[in-house]
């Protein structure tokens, strides 16, 4: 079988950003089925570092430009016609999206609907186009997956005729999360705070992850305790949230805020396991994949209430009003000072799910869209 695949969101899929799920999940689909054939197509330059199986034949079409109509022209057009001469079997959208001109049956992996309210990761321009066509492309879709419950409802509120091709996928995780020894905390600290304690945020620095509200709430905390803890922050600074960067350059506490931009996985792995605590502040995704990835460091969590935060942490995480700057602030300051709060949030963190990465959400979606 031949599987054309868009392929164009692996090049911003960062494992802080996004997690690396995309990638994670067609990477080892291929591996997984060696006996057929998949054509990755690319609007730019592949991302360095990615491991190919054989397998695999890349395919790069140049996105010509921003605006609405070349994102339209590259997927309506230039993937169609770069298609045909490779005569696939199957389309696979990675990023919730498919060519409405193509004939061929078509699975989709949707990730994340934030765009629905303004608040996705992708480009205004793309926002708005994924807003305008997702009811037709879900239509069009003869198999479609998502990464949680949450995901799952946000789809069936949005379009509950679907439900009969609607699958979710089970939740993965590098096996680079673990909990550190006392040695290996301190080494971390003293790599990327000077040996302080720190707040971690995972994700990257744009309006939707609410990263002014956490520095807000930061402000507050020092003031109140005057302590030398830090706040990193890990992720890419997008072009939405270059005022965000701007702002930290006047920050009253700009010496005790690290920026960790590119992570790869290992090193996010190791901030996530030294962490003091992480602080989880996005409403909108529909994976709360840092809470995890906490959990299994065995670090705890605070987090602005939400149903993504609230399927990933239940009653481990300690949740804070998303409308009241103060209650973030309190709950931080709660936290850092109350050790034996500490301990109770950790003691209630749930087993360890018996598989560790995303080959079972892999396996899951090849049995979906053969079916």
């Amino acid at each position: 079988m031949q599987i054309a695949v868009n392929a164009a969101c692996l090049r911003q899929d960062m494992p802080a950003d996004t997690g690396r799920v995309a990638t994670e999940i067609i990477l080892a689909m291929c591996r997984q089925q060696p006996g057929h054939q998949f054509t990755l197509f690319f609007d730019g330059e592949i991302p360095t570092g990615l491991s190919f199986p054989a397998n695999v034949t890349k395919v790069i079409l140049p996105l010509k430009g921003n605006k609405a109509w070349h994102l339209y022209w590259w997927l309506e057009w230039q993937l169609v016609r770069a298609m045909k001469p490779f005569r696939p079997d199957m389309f696979l959208g990675l990023d919730g999206a498919l060519p409405l001109r193509s004939k061929l049956p078509a699975g989709l992996l949707v990730r994340d609907l934030s765009f629905l309210r303004d608040a996705g990761l992708q480009p205004g321009v793309q926002q708005r186009a994924l807003k305008k066509n997702t009811a037709k492309y879900l239509e069009r879709a003869r198999r479609i997956a998502v990464l949680s419950d949450t995901s799952r409802d946000e789809i069936l509120r949005y379009a509950p005729a679907v439900k009969d091709k609607l699958t979710r996928l089970d939740t993965g995780l590098s096996t680079l999360y673990k909990p550190l020894e006392w040695e290996q905390r301190e080494s971390v600290k003293k790599a990327f705070t000077g040996g302080a304690e720190y707040f971690l945020v995972t994700g990257s620095l744009h309006p939707r992850n609410n990263i002014i509200p956490v520095l807000k709430a930061f402000s507050a905390l020092k003031k109140r305790q005057r302590s030398n803890i830090k706040l990193v922050l890990a992720g890419t600074i997008t072009a939405a949230g270059a005022d965000i960067a701007v702002a930290l350059q006047s920050y009253k506490f700009r010496q005790d805020v690290v920026n960790v931009e590119a992570a790869d996985e290992d090193t996010l792995a190791r901030l996530t396991g030294a962490a003091y605590a992480l602080v989880y502040p996005s409403r909108f995704e529909g994976l709360a994949l840092p809470i995890y990835a906490a959990h299994r460091c065995e670090v705890p969590v605070i987090a602005l209430d939400s149903a993504a935060a609230r399927e990933a942490g239940g009653d481990t995480v300690l949740y804070a009003d998303p409308a009241s700057l103060d209650d973030l602030s309190e709950k931080m300051s709660l936290l850092y000072k109350d050790e034996q709060l500490r301990t109770r949030l950790l003691a209630k963190l749930p087993p360890i799910k018996p598989f560790s990465s995303w080959e079972q959400a892999a396996a899951q979606l090849w049995t979906h869209l053969t079916a």
